[in-house]
């Protein structure tokens, strides 16, 4: 059997079964999969390829409409890379093609790499071809922007979609045109501008009534339009202290998930979505009242179920799930007391996962306008502009107004102890501080970092304040106001705590864990009490004096241990010889 034969089996397959009126069954999914391992990666030669990876794609999204999540982004994975292969020297596919692959990994959360096809489908979608594919890519731009929380490009490319549909303008355009108007609308509400958000309320009132038209009521489509417009509108009456209206419109929104549900099934996203709009906005509308704390709770109850659903259906690591789980924890930190937060580890990254680690560090960062907190060994990643690290996202965050609040290991801390390799114990003692300033550690990255810090101190006074502990610390936290990261440190050697990547792992944590409060209440403690960098420098001859003290003492164990040893060495043979002499 070929591979195109192989791959009209898989579709067939996969068609019948989503249109059966019963669940597929294991054994089905089990044959449907032979079938899709069987296709195999096409030939870059192969043709008519422009058809073969059109039904790639269909295939993903039908093997993503029967829940089998995985092996739906498998499929897609290999058409992009048989679609990259193909074009490396001329063109080969219509732009729609990548655009419908694109909007494929927005479904799965595959957000970054949905935004990199789109703009590959953009630049081969050409002006004045009598057909607005342009538009629809640029609104799908904006869609994924969106949801990855770039809402000044999301307006952007909204806006474009919207004036290259303007010029052409037919039935197949509407769905475009809609998702452009939602990202509008969507925009608006981040802004919280109410006069923009009511425009564009009306806007795209009426290009979803195009499109519910069009496709019918009980379409996925049609439901989140009407949850996006009914979330919108009770966001506006709330706004307007219209108590009466917000209750209306949350009893819309009620309706909207109640339909969903019935509809489509309590496991779809657009129903796990709905549910989770609407604990948020039950949430928002439990303000006074005696009865307020209790509607709280219950809200937060639903959100944590819409939270258990996603993460079951469409995974821990996809954007909706993470939208939800950042919404669960602002709710959960309002109406639960500090001693009662869980244990709540949101991630763990591996050595492995060490460019996903220092993105969401990134993206942290980033959304911060409040304060920064760092305690560290030496800070490298986050002063060093050579590094390109986190060095640029502190000096954005700064730009923005947040402060910087910095802790960071004395050279001369206990720690220095372990840069000693000789054997002259009394010499050791004297040149263990020139053995720092040699180390690596001083002179690439502590003093550089001090040059740093004073440099951003100089350009933005009040902003950045570091602090200088005597102490060895274990590892190294990053804490914003939403979500906190800690990372042990497992070696002693000073050297080894810089200038590299992750070596353990490392946690993060949102506010809503009793870790992320634990992290903060240690960071304030040591802020209060540590020294500022002025102090430091004042009193840092003492430091050193305390570092050779500490050497000496040491050193001195040490000598008193090889002392004891030799005694008992001693008094083992005089008790061997006592008994020796007691025989008859």
């Amino acid at each position: 059997m070929t591979t195109t034969e192989y791959l009209d089996h898989a579709i067939a397959v996969a068609e019948e079964m989503l249109l059966a009126p019963a669940a597929p069954r294991s054994s089905d999914k089990d044959r449907l999969a032979d079938y899709v391992k069987s296709v195999g990666r096409p030939e870059p030669a192969a043709e008519p390829q422009q058809a073969f990876a059109e039904q790639l794609t269909h295939l993903a999204k039908l093997l993503g409409a029967l829940g089998m999540k995985t092996l739906s982004l498998n499929v897609a994975g290999m058409t992009l890379r048989h679609m990259e292969i193909s074009e490396a020297d001329h063109e080969v596919y219509a732009s729609a093609v990548w655009n419908e692959l694109g909007a494929l990994f927005a479904e799965h959360g595959e957000l970054e790499r949905s935004r990199l096809v789109l703009c590959r489908a953009l630049s081969g979608a050409k002006r004045g071809d009598g057909v607005p594919e342009r538009g629809r890519i640029l609104a799908n731009l904006g869609a994924v922007s969106l949801r990855m929380g770039d809402i000044a490009d999301a307006d952007v490319w909204a806006g474009k979609a919207l004036r290259e549909l303007d010029t052409y303008w037919g039935e197949e355009d509407r769905e475009a045109r809609m998702t452009a108007d939602w990202v509008l609308l969507e925009v608006a509400r981040a802004h919280e501008d109410i006069g923009r958000l009511n425009a564009a309320m009306d806007q795209f009132d009426r290009s979803a009534d195009g499109v519910i038209r069009l496709k019918g009521g009980d379409h996925p489509t049609a439901i989140a339009a009407r949850r996006a417009l009914a979330t919108a509108k009770f966001e506006t009456a709330a706004a307007s202290h219209d108590v009466e209206r917000s209750e209306h419109q949350l009893g819309e929104m009620e309706i909207v998930k109640l339909n969903a549900s019935a509809l489509l099934g309590a496991r779809h996203r657009e129903t796990i979505v709905a549910q989770a709009a609407l604990a948020v906005a039950e949430f928002d509308a439990a303000s006074g009242g005696s009865g307020s704390l209790l509607r709280r709770q219950r809200a937060v109850c639903l959100l944590e179920t819409a939270e258990e659903m996603a993460v079951e259906v469409l995974g821990r690591g996809h954007a909706q799930t993470l939208a939800i789980r950042e919404a669960l924890a602002h709710l959960r930190v309002a109406t639960v007391q500090q001693d009662d937060l869980p244990y709540l580890i949101d991630h763990t990254y591996t050595p492995q996962e060490n460019d996903l680690r220092n993105e969401a560090k990134r993206a942290a960062i980033d959304t911060e306008d409040n304060v920064i907190r760092l305690i560290a060994h030496a800070g490298a990643s986050y002063f060093l502009d050579d590094l390109d690290i986190f060095y640029w996202q502190i000096r954005k965050a700064l730009q923005r107004g947040a402060l910087f609040h910095v802790i960071l290991s004395s050279p001369w801390n206990n720690l220095a102890i372990f840069m000693h390799h000789g054997t002259d114990s009394d010499r050791a003692c004297e040149n263990i501080v020139d053995r720092v300033k040699a180390s690596d550690y001083y002179r690439k990255t502590y003093v550089p970092v001090i040059h740093s810090y004073l440099d951003l101190r100089e350009e933005f006074p009040g902003q950045v304040e570091l602090k200088v502990t005597p102490t060895d610390l274990s590892g190294s936290t990053l804490i914003t106001s939403d979500v906190s990261f800690f990372e042990p440190y497992i070696t002693t050697n000073p050297q080894h705590r810089t200038r590299r990547g992750l070596m353990v792992f490392e946690h993060r944590f949102r506010k809503d864990s009793k870790y992320y409060a634990d992290s903060l209440d240690a960071f304030l403690t040591q802020w209060e009490l540590t020294s500022t960098w002025k102090q430091f420098r004042t009193h840092e001859e003492k430091h050193k004096g305390r570092l050779r003290a500490l050497l000496a003492a040491q050193s001195d164990d040490r000598l008193t241990k090889s002392d004891e040893e030799d005694g008992e060495e001693g008094a083992g043979d005089a008790g061997f010889r006592g008994g020796a002499g007691r025989r008859p």
